[in-house]
């Protein structure tokens, strides 16, 4: 009698336990999921603003990195 209430016991804590970890493992993947869609939606912006720029500017300037860069620059890039 007191072995089958031991085993119970010791069933019922390892159900727990097991309970317990695979909801830790199920929360840090929906936590890491909602980080990462909200660095998404912080950054996603940032890099369109970042990328229009970058596109008007090489528009403008018709897309010659050479007229940034001095001549003793542009040789040591070219070597």
């Amino acid at each position: 009698m007191l072995t089958a209430l031991l085993t119970l016991l010791a069933l019922g804590i390892a159900g727990i336990v097991a309970v317990a970890v695979i909801l830790a493992v199920l929360g840090a993947i929906f936590g890491l999921a909602v980080g990462a869609v909200g660095l998404l939606f912080k950054l996603l912006p940032v890099l369109l603003v970042g990328y229009v720029i970058v596109k008007l500017l090489q528009k403008s300037g018709g897309g010659s990195h050479r007229q940034l860069t001095s001549s003793s620059d542009q040789r040591w890039l070219d070597s």
